[in-house]
């Protein structure tokens, strides 16, 4: 079995704390729209949150979704180019500036 390094051992822990923040968030979201659902026909709160929450539910729908489509799409796949992108140019853009001088 590989022997993990510190590195893949810091990104394990973030990663789980960040699924388990997004799950904990979800779930009371979850509960709230729960809540909502069985207030409102009962008049206790007269809907005045209902369009609210709907709101947030459909842009937090469209955001997930744009965030699977992008990531079936492989979007994520070589996130690390960018950076070397990043530098290639700032070499291009450094010898332009010292033929310039």
């Amino acid at each position: 079995m590989k022997k993990r390094t510190k590195r893949e051992w810091i990104t394990l822990t973030m990663g789980f704390w960040v699924i388990a923040g997004i799950s904990f968030a979800a779930l009371t979201f979850a509960y709230k729209v729960y809540e909502i659902v069985n207030t409102v026909p009962n008049g206790e709160m007269a809907g005045f949150a209902v369009m609210q929450v709907l709101t947030y539910l459909i842009v937090a729908v469209g955001f997930f979704s744009l965030f699977i489509w992008s990531f079936l799409k492989g979007d994520f796949a070589q996130w690390e180019d960018c950076k070397y992108r990043v530098l290639e140019m700032e070499e291009k853009m450094r010898r332009i500036e010292e033929r310039r001088q």
